[in-house]
């Protein structure tokens, strides 16, 4: 008998718990997504040049936080700004540190990278 997983929300935290679940678990993902498309405000946010994270030193980065970073410190080493980076890159879609320190896509555009995370956990996205 599979085991069969719903998933309400189709940004990125419902993507991502769907590839999370889908590799680790075995089970069967689905993500229910009420909008047109799924991560719709993520390619909203990818219009203007897709900012992914920071580049700056670990403690600088902890510091933004200020007083949630006792609270943030683990996820944030467990996924932490070159994790994402390594993350992006296993999707096929190299980063870059820009002038500014952050960091971005090489395509600057969210769709790519979307395209890309949709296809690799293999759920099922219904809208």
């Amino acid at each position: 008998m599979s085991k069969n997983i719903a998933i309400i929300g189709g940004g990125p935290a419902g993507l991502m718990a769907a590839e999370i679940i889908s590799a680790q678990s075995g089970f069967s993902v689905t993500v229910f997504e009420r909008k047109p498309s799924p991560a719709r405000k993520f390619l909203m946010a990818g219009r203007g040049g897709l900012n992914l994270t920071h580049s700056e030193p670990w403690d600088s980065f902890l510091e933004k936080y200020r007083d949630r970073a006792d609270v943030l410190k683990k996820p944030l080493q467990e996924f932490s700004p070159q994790s994402l980076r390594n993350w992006c890159d296993g999707l096929g879609e190299k980063t870059f540190i820009g002038s500014s320190g952050r960091v971005f896509p090489e395509s600057f555009k969210a769709s790519p990278l979307l395209r890309a995370w949709l296809a690799r956990f293999g759920s099922k996205v219904l809208v």
